[in-house]
């Protein structure tokens, strides 16, 4: 046997070709495999989790940021005079639900009917539970027409404290449904005068507002005090602005 020979049988013998994987690389190879399945699968779930809970507070934030907006413009358009029907604040020791807040306001572009030829409305603002869901609290702005304005001002002050008294959450007539999942709504004198029976010049205005998953949560177990409390410490959202009020006007305000 020559050389050559003897080497072709060693290259044989060295390199011949595996004959496969065992069971129990396979069932390792199966493990890992599943194992990091498993944390790619955990990654994504909270990532969506993520990504949910943000859209929810984005969307309860550009409710609430647009209720605010509209309570500004409509004081901004106030009609105040000495009567303290002009503007009603009730404080929230008197409710539950955070402070309520009702004027008259000048709309120019609703003119009254009937022969009613003004365009004094009365607008207010309030939070309650929703009528559908009792675990669920909104902002609502309540709303009269000229005509209801006209009327209620035959009585005087009374009449006007009367359609006030009118708002609620229910009454799809007069009440829309402004902002979602609002837990309270402050009004606040930002220089007061000591007189109870004097319009203030400015109003600080603040919505407390939490997402709807956090809300449900909440609802779902009235009586878990300190979860709740804990909850709403991490996930209450505050929006604030403060108003400049109109002048008060020297004449009674007219229809």
């Amino acid at each position: 046997m020559n050389r050559k020979t003897i080497l072709f049988r060693h290259s044989r013998r060295t390199y011949t070709p595996h004959g496969g994987f065992t069971l129990l690389e396979i069932l390792v190879s199966t493990a890992i495999l599943a194992v990091l399945l498993l944390l790619l699968f955990a990654m994504l779930d909270g990532a969506s989790r993520l990504w949910s809970d943000g859209e929810r507070r984005r969307g309860s934030s550009r409710e609430a940021r647009a209720g605010l907006k509209m309570i500004a413009e409509d004081l901004h358009s106030a009609v105040l005079s000495a009567d303290p029907a002009t503007l009603r604040i009730i404080p929230s020791r008197e409710l539950g639900y955070g402070d309520q807040l009702f004027f008259l306001v000048s709309h120019p572009d609703e003119e009254g009917e009937r022969g009613t030829k003004g365009d004094l409305c009365a607008t207010g603002y309030f939070v309650a539970p929703d009528p559908l869901d009792r675990g669920v609290r909104n902002l609502y702005r309540f709303h009269a027409t000229p005509e209801q304005v006209a009327a209620a001002m035959k009585q005087g002050g009374e009449g006007i404290m009367e359609l006030y008294s009118r708002a609620e959450s229910g009454d799809a007539a007069g009440t829309e449904l402004l902002a979602r999942n609002i837990r309270t709504l402050e009004v606040r004198d930002t220089l007061p005068s000591g007189d109870p029976q004097k319009h203030p010049a400015e109003l600080f205005i603040s919505l407390s507002a939490i997402g709807g998953e956090i809300a449900g949560t909440l609802a779902s177990d009235p009586g878990a005090v300190q979860r709740n409390e804990r909850l709403i410490r991490q996930h209450l959202q505050r929006y604030s602005t403060t108003v400049h009020l109109p002048p008060i006007r020297e004449q009674p305000v007219q229809p």
